[in-house]
């Protein structure tokens, strides 16, 4: 009975062999000299090409694409270990098209951006010198992996969202400094939306992030002055003398500046002269206020307007930014706001043409002269722009639906970027002053002159803009993702950028400052806000 079963094992053992060797995998009858187990010999091993860990031996040319930085002449290539690609990128895509799982690369420098699909593994470190590409690291220690490190860009992106994991193995990657798409941050890995990545046994370098530009500068001649008040018609030159027309200063924030009319000129009473605008809210003081027209006493001047509010100086930035395929977007400095226009001046009271003095000669006009319309105001000064945000240093973004596996890898950044200066305000424009009352004709000296307008105020100062965000440095940033990372995977922040400080502010004034960025080995972002259903 005992041989029986012997016999019947071993039948199914060379029944397993043959089903298997056809699809060129191992059978785990090749492997065991006793086969007396049915489950054994049924249940054969993986094909190494389906091993999610790199053998240390020889790589078959059934398992993949082959890539080597060093492989020359520019004829078309297969792929194959003694014909590689030389690009990693076009190694993924063929491998990819042709529905191969896995890329193995030289432990060689590939200067060049590379987009990994789920699914399609990357094992570096390989040694090729000898051409059966095994392991490299395994005899010469963690010398020799595989580098990403072009000059620009994000040396590694991972897309895909078909639930698919991509395996980076022996492989380094290397930001160069400040060069994100923002030409200011530096960022090594970027998981797409749904993305799926394990890094093992590899290196994450990203670069220093460079400073935030500064705000640009307002004008620094100032803002558009006001306009000359018009002059009072002369007495006796009309039996009502119309007061001066009022003059407009047009801002190019469309905001207006006007100086109030000027009286007219009566027989027996001057008309009043009209506010200049626009009038303060409170104006406890009568700023611009038009002149009273001659009756029982002579004619009151229009009163000055008041200048326009010098802008205060702007918030430096706050926040933490925002995530993006493109990695991370920062926070400028708040703008510094536009100066107060100034308010034009009174009008002046217009006079009369007779009463308590001489009158005009008979045969004439018998109206008195006519008050001057008031300056108008100075234009309010443009404010300086905000300054940039420093730039990031980051190891690996993930964003959302993303996940994210690190084992004996390290993870680090650099340093964040410096938040830019605020840009400067402009100063405002000069308020103008009022026309001149208009006079008695020669040789009638004793008759009242019409009052003059006001000065028109001072446009207001344009406000210093705000600091830039300084520039923050992580080892590892996510939105909405998943992130698992052990012991053996470190990851290291560099030094954040300080906030970038305001315009006109001093080195040590915090007024206007931008905020520090942080220096965290993980952080996660808060999910974007979806907005309102629909």
């Amino acid at each position: 009975m005992r041989s029986l079963q012997v016999r019947r094992v071993r039948r199914l053992c060379a029944f397993a062999v043959v089903s298997t060797s056809g699809a060129g995998a191992l059978s785990g009858c090749m492997y065991a000299e006793d086969c007396s187990l049915e489950r054994m010999c049924l249940v054969p091993p993986k094909s190494p090409c389906e091993v999610l860990e790199p053998s240390v031996g020889p790589v078959m040319d059934e398992c993949g694409v082959f890539v080597s930085a060093s492989a020359g002449g520019d004829g078309p290539r297969t792929g194959t270990r003694l014909d590689p690609f030389a690009s990693l990128q076009q190694a993924i895509v063929e491998a990819q098209a042709r529905g191969l799982r896995h890329v193995y690369a030289c432990g060689e420098a590939f200067e060049e951006e590379v987009t990994l699909i789920s699914g399609v593994h990357l094992w570096g470190g390989r040694r090729c010198d000898d051409g059966d590409w095994s392991y490299g690291w395994s005899f010469d220690g963690s010398n020799h992996p595989t580098t990403i490190a072009p000059p620009l860009g994000i040396p590694l992106r991972v897309v895909g969202d078909d639930g698919a994991t991509s395996v980076v193995f022996g492989v380094r990657v290397v930001a160069a400094d400040a060069s994100a798409s923002d030409g200011k941050s530096s960022i090594a890995v970027i998981l797409s939306p749904g993305a799926k990545l394990k890094v093992v046994s590899s290196e994450v370098q990203a670069g220093n992030g460079t400073d935030g530009e500064a705000g640009e500068d307002a004008p620094s001649v100032r803002a558009k002055d006001g306009v000359l008040g018009n002059d009072g018609a002369d007495a006796c030159t009309a039996d009502f003398a119309t007061g001066a027309l009022p003059v407009v200063t047009m801002c190019d924030d469309g905001t207006e500046s006007i100086g109030g009319y000027g009286g007219d000129g009566g027989i027996d009473v001057g008309g009043d002269g009209a506010s200049g605008q626009p009038e303060p809210a409170e104006n406890p003081e009568g700023n611009g206020f038009g002149g009273t027209g001659a009756d029982v006493e002579r004619c009151g001047e229009g009163s000055a307007g008041v200048d326009g509010a010098d802008a205060g100086r702007a918030a430096g930035a706050v926040g933490a930014g925002q995530l993006s395929i493109d990695g991370w977007i920062g926070v400028r400095g708040e703008d510094g706001k536009r100066g107060g226009v100034g308010q034009g001046g009174g009008g002046g009271g217009g006079s009369k043409g007779r009463g308590d003095m001489i009158a005009c000669r008979a045969g004439r006009p018998q109206g008195g002269a006519a008050g001057a319309s008031g300056g108008s105001g100075g234009c309010g000064g443009r404010g300086g722009k905000g300054g940039g945000y420093g730039g990031a240093s980051i190891g690996i973004v993930a964003l959302q639906g993303s996940a994210l596996t690190l084992e004996a890898t390290q993870v680090a950044a650099s340093s964040g970027g410096r938040g830019g200066v605020g840009g400067t305000g402009q100063p405002g424009g000069g308020g103008s002053f009022g026309g001149y009352g208009g006079k008695p004709p020669p040789g009638v000296g004793d008759m009242w002159p019409a009052c003059p307008g006001g000065k028109g105020g001072d446009g207001g100062r344009g406000g210093d803009a705000g600091g830039g965000l300084g520039g923050p440095s992580y080892g590892v940033a996510s939105v909405a993702a998943h992130v698992s990372f052990g012991p053996d995977a470190p990851l290291r922040p560099g030094t954040a950028g300080d906030g970038g400080p305001a315009g006109n502010a001093s080195p040590d004034d915090p007024v206007g400052r931008g905020e520090k960025g942080l220096s965290l080995p993980y952080v996660q972002f808060d999910a974007p806000d979806p907005g309102p259903p629909r």
